[in-house]
Order: C-alpha cells, then structure tokens, then sequence
C-alpha cells in the first residue's frame, strides 16, 4: 500500500470555510507589528502549552516555567504550528524515545518578542520560522562541512534533554511562547504567507534537500512516489526546477490536484501497463511512501541505469530483491532535514515561485491538536495540518 508520508499548496483551491472551527485557508496571519509593548507581554514566570503525558495519550493543557533565555535565545509567540506524521509517532512512542510529557510541533512560525544579549540578526517584532532542528555542536566535521542536520549532538526542537530541572526538555510549538537558538530561527520571507510558512520548516526541507543532494537538474524525468503531506510538497519542487515530473500512486482520484500542483503525468501504480510504459525512462525518484507491503522492484524498473531512488518516507521495512539494483547499477538512498544555509535557500525559492502547502487550519487548543492527530491518523488531511493561535 502507497501512503504519502505526512511526516515525518495547492494555489488553485482558494477555499475558506468562514464559519466553524475548519478552515481550508491561503489567507495570512497579518504583518507582524512595527513595535511590541513591553507592557502587553507576558508576565506569568510560566509558559502555557499542550502536550501528551504518556504514550498513546490525549494532548492536555500544560505548562512550564522555562529555562532562562540564554544570550543566543529569542523569546517567540507562537502565532502557528505545523502538525506532522513524526508528531504523531512520538506522542504514540512508536520509535521508542519519548520523553513525557511531551509538547510536539516542530513546524513553528512566531514573532519574536525578546531577544538574548548576543543575538545581532533578529529583532523585537520579526517573523521568523522554527523546524526540527533548534541547534547542533558546531565543532564536529559534519558541522564543520556545514551539515549540521547530521550532528550526533543535535537539538530538536522537543525531546532533547536540557539538563534544566524545571524544564528537563525542550518542548514544541504546540504552545503560547517558546524559547530557542536565534541561529535556527529563520525570517520569513515576505512572500511566504505567515500561516503557510510552518509546514516548510519540515516537509518543504525534507523534500527539498533530495533534488538538491542529487544533484537534479532542469529537463530531468523525476518522479515522485505517493501524493500527500510530503508528495505535494516535491512536486512543486520538481515542476518549479524545470523537471519533467510525474506523480507515481495508487490513488488515481488524485490526478487532477497533482496536476494543479504542476505535475506532468500520472501514473497509478496497480496499473502494469501505465507503468510498463515508463519502464527504464526516470532519471531520479523521489519516494514520500510511509506505508508497508510495497513491491520496491516495480520501481526500480522504472529507472534509467545509473539513476537514483531516493526515500524522505519512513515505511516500517524495505524489502527487496536486490537483482535490478545490482543489474542496472542504481542506488537506493535517503535524506534528512538541512543544513542551515539549505533551509534558507529553501525559503527565498519558495517565497519566489510560490511553493507553499496546501492547508487545513484549526485553533490551537488541546481539544484541536487530539482532532489533529486524529485525521493524521486516519489518513484524512489535504495536505497538512495547522494549529493558529487566534487568541494572541
């Protein structure tokens, strides 16, 4: 079975439902204020958030007295946060690293509202946006080489140990306020709507580092395996890159929105004739597929020799064997996040050629980010899903 990884925007369909808690939105958040009083901050020692107290639990009401803002750190309020497959799997602990409770969101946009001693590059009342990766040693060869994304002692932005007795882990941004690195808090560029930019701290970088890694260039056959959370995002990569994309599921009612979302073709994978028709014709894929029972050799029969399968979707095994990939030469390989200066690349291309997610936003609450999870879950999210806080 094909699922897209949600995980771990579709500009044609400018829907708002006006009323009700559901909204289909593209509308922003509003600019954020030239200036922000003192006054009007919090003055609570405490910061308010929703988090999962055990394994498989409901999000709750929760909060924290904060680790003092260090003179790297920015103080933000949370204006949204991104809910993504990868939440899901650590409130239900499915890998096994939890730590409870725990405050998911990692795909945060906020307005930053103090600033530590060094920080230079931010002010009081810029936009930025905050992904999965909050910091990184900044000593060892990968941060060296600028891979920061692979630092063995990197910061999440939840779940990593703090050493703090009162807030012993870095909590998410299912919350009112938060505190993390100025370095990994990037401004949003004015072309990104602030409610649309969240989801690209996590699925925009995810699906982005592959074509770049790679090495994809313009003209390039690419296709992308599975059309969701993750499969709307390269898709938009790929078409805006100048490649010849094609969407590869086994969901053919998709067609029309992977077309408005800049696909070329379509391709439906139970289909053995559509797919003999494409045999040894792709230059690079791209697969989104978190879903098990996938006959991995039907699309290496796809590739060109000498091309590449490329995954960002975590399946719960790959099983294959491996006589195409010896045969044809092709290599199997993933991808992960970023580096810093990627995410900013990432962003100044999608604020220029209009890369942005296709949304359903709720207000953030704990009643709201369990609905949240909930279609997750289920698999019922067009393409992502955005917790707004409206009451700040």
């Amino acid at each position: 079975r094909i699922l897209a990884a949600s995980g771990l925007a579709n500009l044609a369909l400018l829907v708002a439902f006006t009323s009700g808690p559901w909204r289909m939105s593209h509308e922003g958040l509003g600019s954020p204020p030239d200036e922000i009083d003192a006054s009007a901050m919090s003055t609570s020692d405490k910061f308010e958030a929703f988090a999962a107290y055990e394994a498989k639990g409901k999000i709750k009401d929760f909060s924290y007295k904060p680790i003092p803002l260090k003179p790297t750190e920015v103080e933000l309020r949370v204006e949204s946060c991104g809910v993504c497959h990868s939440d899901l799997h650590q409130v239900h602990n499915d890998w096994g690293i939890a730590a409870y409770p725990l405050v998911p969101g990692h795909e945060i946009v906020g307005i930053v509202e103090k600033v530590g001693s060094e920080v230079k590059e931010l002010k009081v009342g810029m936009r930025v946006g905050v992904g999965p990766q909050t910091g990184s040693c900044e000593s060892c060869h990968q941060c060296e080489r600028g891979e920061q994304q692979m630092c063995a002692k990197k910061v999440k932005s939840y779940n990593t140990k703090t050493g703090d007795q009162d807030q012993p882990y870095t909590y998410g941004g299912f919350s009112k306020r938060m505190r993390t690195s100025a370095k990994w808090a990037f401004p949003i560029p004015e072309g990104i709507p602030p409610n649309l930019a969240g989801p690209l701290l996590c699925a925009g970088i995810t699906t982005w580092t592959p074509f770049v890694y790679n090495k994809v260039k313009k003209g390039d056959k690419v296709g992308i395996l599975g059309f969701g959370g993750l499969g709307h995002m390269a898709v938009q990569f790929a078409a805006k890159m100048g490649c010849e994309t094609y969407v590869i599921t086994r969901s053919p009612d998709k067609k029309k929105e992977a077309e408005k979302f800049g696909a070329k073709g379509f391709i439906v994978s139970t289909d053995a004739k559509a797919m003999a028709e494409h045999h040894r014709t792709f230059d690079f894929l791209l697969s989104t597929i978190s879903g098990g029972g996938v006959k991995w050799e039907d699309f290496f029969a796809l590739l060109k020799p000498d091309s590449t399968l490329c995954t960002v979707g975590l399946p719960p095994e790959m099983s294959f064997r491996p006589n195409l990939l010896v045969g044809n030469r092709l290599s199997l390989t993933g991808c992960y996040l970023a580096s810093h200066s990627e995410v900013i690349k990432m962003l100044d291309f999608c604020a220029k050629h209009k890369v942005f997610p296709q949304t359903e936003e709720l207000e953030m609450n704990s009643e709201n980010a369990n609905k949240a999870l909930d279609k997750i879950e289920k698999n019922a999210v067009r393409y992502r899903m955005v917790l707004v806080n409206k009451a700040l």
